[in-house]
């Protein structure tokens, strides 16, 4: 864990959320692990969700030993919220089942928020804790050039089609946020911060939420 003394207290003297909104392949997820593991917290995204949001995985005590979940609380809590709520996390209607789901994980989101200072990427987080004084709700963006590089890295397509795949993700992204929240996922009001990575880099952007938590908090 790195940073100075004055940084540390403003996180450990009491539960903090930063939760990550990111646009595609703009770095925000590097940037909230970077950060949780700075903090000494720990990060959870969309992934670790999606592991812990069916009813095999909540029956399958393996899941809970995943590389992904070990040694963090959100296995534990996910059952828990999984135990003491009647949810059908199968349900054959699609929409049904997606609604179970956002309001399960919305669950899990709001417990871990009352037991840890930690790190929440996307799931809509920054709604759902807006209430929770002690949360701090991020957004990182870059623009297309900058994402289209980056993805380049990780899918083999021409640039145009790398720019049509990175609109079509950003916009499952917003309808995700609209149709659970009403909100515009890209609306800076919706955030205490917005930070364009290809200015700040993943370093940069990371220090400038530290600096934010430090002002803000101590």
């Amino acid at each position: 864990m790195t940073g100075n003394a004055s940084e540390n207290s403003a996180i450990s003297n009491r539960k903090i959320v930063i939760t990550v909104a990111r646009q595609y392949c703009s770095g925000g997820l590097k940037v909230g692990k970077r950060l949780a593991e700075e903090l000494g917290i720990n990060c959870y995204d969309s992934e670790m969700f999606r592991l812990v949001s069916d009813d095999k995985a909540m029956n399958d005590s393996e899941v809970a030993h995943d590389s992904r979940l070990k040694d963090t609380s959100l296995f534990e809590t996910a059952k828990k919220t999984y135990d003491e709520h009647v949810v059908d996390l199968a349900d054959d209607d699609e929409f049904l089942r997606m609604r179970n789901i956002f309001t399960y994980q919305s669950g899990i989101i709001r417990r871990l928020a009352e037991k840890e200072s930690c790190v929440i990427v996307g799931r809509c987080a920054n709604c759902i804790l807006k209430d929770n004084e002690d949360t701090v709700s991020v957004f990182v963006h870059a623009p297309m050039d900058f994402r289209i590089r980056r993805a380049s890295s990780i899918h083999n397509m021409p640039e145009k089609e790398l720019e049509s795949y990175i609109r079509s993700m950003d916009e499952r992204k917003a309808s995700y946020y609209h149709i659970y929240t009403g909100g515009d996922w890209q609306n800076v009001e919706e955030y205490d911060l917005s930070l364009d990575t290809s200015k700040l880099g993943i370093r940069g952007a990371t220090e400038l939420i530290r600096k934010y938590l430090e002002a803000r908090f101590s």
